[in-house]
């Protein structure tokens, strides 16, 4: 049985394995979930975990995100990725929707209502409903801010923070393939320079293809 290879082929090899090397060790060395995306590690680095629900006539299933900054609740929400719509009134500003939901008093009766949420060691939660409006709170870090769209007298149906997720498969099998990867990367890369004459081996007598 003869084998044959192009100089293209075993470059193409060469860059094949150096791609699957580096991406298997991309993936090995990644965290399941992303480190600011789960509600309980968000608390537990004394950030603050924002809640959403966006009520019963909107097809939006209830949000949440970590706030890194938190100076007051609308840092938070928009710390947390929310985008957010206000009013001016005699008081000042007031916020009214929250991702493109902005419930209408005088047709539904609903309203943004605002809650701090204290966390306790289980990761149970338990709220309490501001009396300041989002320009006016203060966040503490390791607690959670929820905004229900309701008529005052809904609390925020998380109850509890989330358990991270488990990880599926092993870093150990993981490095295991990304060193393999390497190996392939090591010696496809090693044979495609020879054929290209970037390195040479005294002695050594490469076949013609």
């Amino acid at each position: 049985m003869t084998i044959t290879f192009s100089r293209v082929a075993l470059t193409t090899l060469a860059v094949t394995a150096t791609t699957l090397s580096l991406s298997t060790v991309a993936n090995a060395q990644s965290p399941v979930a992303n480190d600011i995306a789960d509600a309980r590690e968000c608390v537990d680095a004394n950030n603050v975990w924002v809640y959403v629900e966006y009520g019963e006539d909107s097809e939006k299933e209830p949000e949440g995100a970590c706030a890194t900054e938190f100076t007051d609740g609308v840092v938070a929400l928009e710390s947390a990725g929310f985008e957010l719509t206000f009013e001016d009134s005699e008081f000042g500003k007031y916020l009214t929707g929250i991702n493109g939901v902005a419930p209408d008093w005088d047709e539904t009766q609903t309203f943004w209502s605002y809650y701090s949420g204290e966390v306790a060691d289980d990761y149970s939660v338990d709220y309490t409903y501001y009396q300041v409006g989002a320009s006016g709170s203060e966040p503490e870090g390791g607690t959670v801010e929820a905004w229900v769209v309701g008529t005052g007298e809904e609390t925020p149906a998380l109850t509890t923070l989330a358990e991270t997720p488990a990880a599926t498969g092993s870093s150990e099998d993981g490095g295991w393939i990304a060193v393999i990867a390497g190996l392939l990367a090591l010696i496809g890369g090693g044979v495609a320079a020879l054929y290209q004459g970037l390195i040479t081996i005294p002695g050594l007598v490469l076949p013609k293809f």
